[in-house]
């Protein structure tokens, strides 16, 4: 069987409710204050069953969703205009067109409806010669939407004259439908939630994409509750699973009635996630902010920063609109914006969505949503205007392909693209895996994390590395090579660990930089010191090997010199020069750094090594105080030098005491 939804449409008093249950049998006024005042309030469901055509052998499941007609209810009616399929626009024969017809038929174009039909109710009250202008009047108000040339029916549902006609046009228009594909992530905008006693909370909504099954865990949101689907009913009757196109009611486990309201709503855990700002396209109707058939020049513009009723699925929330590509949009004028929200809402990329003015309420426009995002843009960006362009006119591959060109970090894994773009995790594997396979995208790993990145933008920084790698050995001719974490700074702050690896794994195998001991140079490049700069160097070492255990402090080496020699910088330059020296040393491992500020000769600490472990196998273990008397040093270079053996493993520390590391001791 398949499914679809329907939705009535229509100014108040216009007969919707009695046409649905001539239709269906089933009256949607639910509320006694509806029963009481004779007007549609809140939502009404109903549904039937239809038979296809004789050839088809189709059956269709239809739900229906009646909404009130009156001015000052068009928020409820938005919220059940979301998710239908075929819109029955209907339009009392003795009153004509009405400010909600025109409305109510603005809104379902914003929404993007594409199947619908005009029924012409109350036929009976008037001749035919009215009815026949009521006809030209809704033809000329139909003219250029999605309506204009559907089917025109006349019924009476009281008397049930032309029901039967119009549930032959309801299967043309079913047959004409492309029923909605299981595939999808599971999204169900909540419009009612009540509490059924024994059971607990029960939402109700109709399912937008996907399918959800009893047992499964959903998040609720915009308040990120994970919750578990105890059961599910579809037009009363209790099912395993509800899917794309049904209207479903879903049994909630873990969470309060009181917790839920219209707005919400259930999707895949982490799929969405709650947003207050959204960069969106946008249409401003050619009659925005004036009644039908006003002067041209009552249509008022929008303005930057205006203040505007948000509404999106069943959600309605205040917020402002910031103009993105112009100084004003006029009425009929389409363009970019951003919406800043008083409220979170939840969106996926493509949802249609429409706003009212603040006050008087009047619908002005709507469109399409392009992306939830994290900060607020600035206005006439050529470069985010483009990134808005191809997310409104590109298909799947330019869309990938920009996501991952302007991320921020350069590197997105498939499940961050399905969450930000909104494309089926089948559809993003499929490109990504043509993407690599042409070049434009390569991987790295975080862990088991499969990470991504433009092939270009590496490319790029490859270049800046290498140069940046020029840079410094151009100004430090006498230093090996450039310090990982330094470089990941030069070359920029916001590159991730992994792609800074990548980088570096990539101008090393292309034989363009070397690696070693985390310092890295270009490919070839060799310190070639001056003869004044190995006379410097010399005295340097030799200063260390005859302090010992008592080595000299760098920074006195550095501007004093030493007894026994060292280097006596003239100037800025030349310090630099010694600096540098010094550095080359440690480098290439001559000396060898115990802590910050404390360097020994490697031949000295050979020596240290030797002279430790002879005493820790004559006495057994070795303290502070005998460390300091056995290579007659002080305490303050006793304590650095025994916590460097323990941290290379040569030592272990027990309590005050040493003895030898375990893999010293079995040598």
């Amino acid at each position: 069987m398949k499914r679809a939804v329907i939705g009535t449409a229509g100014h108040i008093d216009h007969g919707k409710t009695a046409l649905v249950k001539a239709l269906t049998g089933i009256d949607t006024d639910r509320l006694p204050e509806e029963k009481a005042r004779g007007i549609t309030i809140d939502l009404g469901f109903a549904y039937m069953d239809l038979e296809g055509g004789s050839t088809s052998g189709t059956k269709w499941r239809v739900g229906i969703v009646d909404v009130p007609g009156h001015e000052r209810f068009v928020k409820n009616m938005l919220a059940g205009a979301t998710g239908i399929d075929i819109a029955l626009l209907v339009v009392a024969a003795d009153d004509g067109i009405m400010p909600q017809t025109v409305e109510h038929l603005e809104i379902l174009g914003l929404l993007g409806l594409r199947h619908g039909a005009v029924v012409i109710t109350k036929k009976d009250l008037v001749d035919r010669e009215w009815l026949a202008l009521v006809k030209e009047d809704i033809k000329e108000l139909t003219k250029g939407t999605f309506l204009w040339g559907a089917p025109l029916i006349e019924v009476d549902s009281l008397k049930g004259a032309g029901i039967a006609e119009l549930k032959e046009v309801i299967r043309g228009l079913l047959e004409g439908t492309e029923e909605g594909a299981i595939q999808g992530l599971f999204r169900l905008p909540i419009d009612r939630a009540f509490t059924v006693q024994g059971f607990g909370c029960v939402v109700t909504g109709t399912v937008l994409s996907g399918q959800v099954k009893v047992g499964e865990e959903v998040e609720l949101l915009p308040v990120k509750e994970v919750v578990r689907v105890r059961g599910i009913e579809v037009h009363g009757e209790k099912v395993g699973s509800a899917v794309k196109g049904q209207r479903a009611a879903l049994n909630l486990g873990g969470i309060k009635t009181s917790e839920v309201r219209r707005g919400f709503e259930l999707s895949v855990p982490g799929y969405l996630g709650p947003t207050e700002l959204l960069d969106c396209h946008f249409h401003h109707l050619s009659s925005a902010g004036s009644p039908p058939k006003a002067d041209a020049t009552s249509r008022r513009p929008l303005r930057n920063g205006e203040r505007v009723r948000f509404h999106i699925a069943t959600t309605e929330v205040m917020g402002r609109v910031v103009l993105l590509d112009k100084e004003v949009l006029m009425p009929g004028e389409k363009g970019l914006v951003q919406f800043r929200l008083e409220g979170t809402v939840v969106a996926e990329r493509g949802e249609h969505y429409v706003i009212r003015s603040y006050s008087p309420c009047r619908t002005i426009g709507g469109g399409k949503v392009l992306r939830g995002c994290a900060s607020r843009l600035r206005r006439f960006q050529e470069d985010t205007l483009k990134e808005l362009q191809i997310l409104l006119e590109g298909d799947d591959r330019e869309v990938i392909g920009q996501a991952l060109r302007s991320s921020r970090n350069y590197l997105l894994s498939e499940e961050e693209l399905v969450k930000s773009l909104n494309i089926h995790p089948s559809r993003v594997r499929e490109i990504v895996e043509e993407l690599i396979a042409k070049g434009v995208l390569t991987t790295t790993r975080e862990d088991s994390k499969v990470l991504l990145v433009d092939r270009q933008r590496l490319e790029s920084l490859k270049i800046k590395m290498l140069k940046s790698l020029e840079d410094f050995h151009r100004t430090n001719p006498l230093r090996m090579g450039v310090e990982e974490p330094t470089l990941k700074v030069h070359l920029s702050r916001e590159i991730p660990p992994p792609l800074f690896s990548l980088v570096l794994t990539e101008l090393s195998r292309e034989g363009l930089a070397t690696i070693s001991d985390h310092r890295v140079s270009t490919s070839g490049f060799q310190v070639k010191p001056s003869q004044e700069d190995k006379k410097i160097a010399e005295e340097m070492e030799r200063a260390f090997l005859q302090g010992k255990f008592n080595p000299p402090a760098p920074e006195t080496l550095l501007s004093q010199g030493s007894a026994s020699g060292g280097c006596h910088p003239q100037g800025p330059s030349q310090r630099k020069t010694c600096q540098d020296l010094l550095s080359l040393l440690l480098e290439q491992k001559t000396l060898i750094e115990i802590e910050k500020s404390l360097y020994i000769h490697a031949k000295v600490l050979e020596e240290l090594k030797g002279l430790v472990a002879g005493f820790i196998k004559e006495k057994g273990s070795i303290t502070v105080a005998d460390l300091r008397d056995l290579v007659n040093t002080s305490r303050k270079y006793a304590v650095p030098l025994l916590e460097y053996l323990d941290r290379i493993h040569f030592t272990r520390r027990e309590g005050d005491r040493r003895v030898l590391h375990d893999s010293v001791g079995s040598r």
